[in-house]
């Protein structure tokens, strides 16, 4: 889009207004010389992008011609090296942003005003499954005796999915085994002694049976021996620390991190609730949408508890946005849906479609697009509300690798050490696929297809659960990710080293980057 320039005054709100083609312009509005808006052919519209700050929205300066960029939104930060967490998630982008107005729909209109802090809960009984699970028939350790026992994060599926194959084709070939429950407790499991084993639910109709993936990519649920089994690798996409401040990893058990998950705000498709914000989320989460204060509105239309589709208070997506939302995750109102298999179909299952939100990991609401939505997230101080991605459309996961967008973390694998700080056989053959700073490409496919973020494409990371950003360091491979989720991406191809500048030395999967 190009500017045009009028040869009388114009006030700043008018000039914006006059976007055209210039060619176009050039073409029809050249003969119609009565036309009051006409391009300004008597010299160069701008020599500097200094010359075109005066429309607005941050354009640049081509061939002497102001070229609107497209970013935003109104008041955001045009910067390429953010300095701080504010300037991160306020800086100018092209992605689709809607924000959530605090004043208007909470009542929320003052910076130095906070809403009070969260209620004690009054949460409807747990229902049953949506889709009950018939008992398995298959033994856990039907295919042999290289498997692999995994326990924790209920959203450890997809990523299961992802590596199976590479433990298939491994020397000796190995079969994960693995059971939902939650990230904490997948810490607590390899941390507790007293709680190494990973059994049959006690309760068959809140399911929970262990699964794999067979050869063919099919989940296969089964039991475990009658005594149990022992838990190899404990799941979690938190630090062991925020589950209990004594677990830390060490000589005992070692910590390893793979790829990050984002988590969302999540409503049924035909919703007509687009955005939200963390105090909307506050006021949801944290009092069921109900203030009982007169200084503040409720949270419509999300003003019952038993349409929030939750986990318990040690699920990463209870934990992480009680960070974000400023509620504990024990006091959170809604209803916990004991796995994240339940709580999506819960959600798609719910009839009161503008009353319902859930959260979810990234993973379990693309795969249901079609019916689910996420909602743009608006953190604190942050000018406008994004999708991980940048538009609805796309899975380029663009507002999570740049800092746009808050509510995400790593999945983390623990395991016992034995003499020397080396794992077992069985636990280091999952666990070495995801420590060395260059995976497997056919690991990096699966993790992108699996709607996760392998951390080499990311360009900011963390050390602590949601808290402040810093610049990526080490191997990058966000060209080639670009190229996988979006089919195209402005990297140059290599081959090898050689046919790399030095501005973008390294050839990583057949594109060059700084690292």
């Amino acid at each position: 889009m190009f500017y045009t320039r009028r040869r009388e005054r114009t006030t700043p709100a008018l000039s914006t207004s006059l976007l055209v083609l210039a060619v176009l312009g050039a073409l029809i509005i050249g003969p119609l010389g009565a036309c009051s808006v006409v391009l300004d052919r008597e010299e160069n519209q701008c020599s500097v992008d200094a010359d075109c700050e005066k429309f607005g929205g941050f354009p640049t300066c081509s061939n002497h011609v102001c070229v609107a960029t497209g970013l935003g939104p109104e008041g955001c930060v045009n910067t390429t090296s953010p300095k701080n967490q504010t300037e991160y998630l306020n800086a100018c982008s092209t992605s689709k942003c809607v924000p959530f107005d605090n004043c208007a729909r909470l009542g929320l209109c003052s910076e130095t005003t906070t809403l009070p802090p969260a209620r004690t809960p009054a949460n409807p009984t747990i229902p049953p499954l949506v889709n009950p699970t018939p008992v398995p028939t298959t033994a856990c350790n039907a295919n042999g005796a290289n498997v692999i026992y995994m326990y924790g994060a209920a959203d450890f599926a997809p990523l299961l999915q992802a590596a199976q194959p590479l433990l298939s084709a491994g020397t000796p070939p190995y079969r994960a085994v693995f059971q939902n429950a939650s990230s904490c407790a997948g810490v607590a499991s390899i941390f507790d002694g007293a709680k190494r084993l990973m059994r049959d639910p006690a309760n068959p109709a809140n399911g929970g049976w262990a699964f794999y993936f067979d050869d063919a990519g099919r989940q296969v649920n089964c039991t475990l021996d009658p005594a149990g089994n022992t838990i190899d690798i404990g799941v979690s996409d938190l630090y062991a620390p925020t589950c209990n401040a004594g677990y830390q990893p060490g000589p005992v058990v070692g910590e390893y991190t793979g790829p990050v998950v984002p988590f969302v705000l999540s409503v049924p498709a035909t919703s007509t609730e687009q955005s939200i914000s963390v105090e909307a989320a506050h006021s949801v989460f944290g009092h069921g949408g109900k203030m009982n204060d007169a200084r503040f509105k409720d949270a419509m239309p999300w003003t019952d508890p038993n349409y929030y589709f939750v986990r318990n208070s040690g699920a990463a997506s209870t934990v992480l946005t009680s960070l974000l939302v400023d509620v504990p995750p024990s006091g959170f109102w809604g209803v916990d849906r004991l796995s994240t298999e339940n709580l999506r179909d819960s959600l798609l299952a719910s009839t009161a479609v503008n009353q319902s939100i859930g959260i979810v990991s990234i993973d379990y609401n693309d795969k249901n697009r079609g019916n689910l939505r996420a909602l743009h997230l608006q953190a604190a101080q942050q000018k406008c509300g994004y999708q991980p991605d940048s538009s609805p459309t796309s899975y380029d996961k663009a507002n999570v690798r740049d800092g746009h967008y808050p509510l995400w973390g790593y999945v983390h694998f623990f395991t016992r050490l034995g003499a020397g700080g080396v794992p077992t056989p069985a636990a280091n053959a999952m666990v070495l696929r995801f420590s060395v700073p260059r995976l497997e490409q056919s690991l990096v496919d699966n993790i992108i297809a699996a709607s996760l973020i392998p951390q080499c494409a990311m360009k900011v990371s963390r050390t602590a659960e949601v808290g402040n950003f810093a610049v990526q360091s080490g191997f990058q491979c966000g060209c080639y990710f670009d190229f996988k989720t979006k089919n195209k991406t402005s990297c140059q191809t290599c081959q090898s080293a050689e046919d790399c500048s030095s501005a973008a030395p390294a050839c990583n999967y057949g594109y060059c980057e700084k690292n």
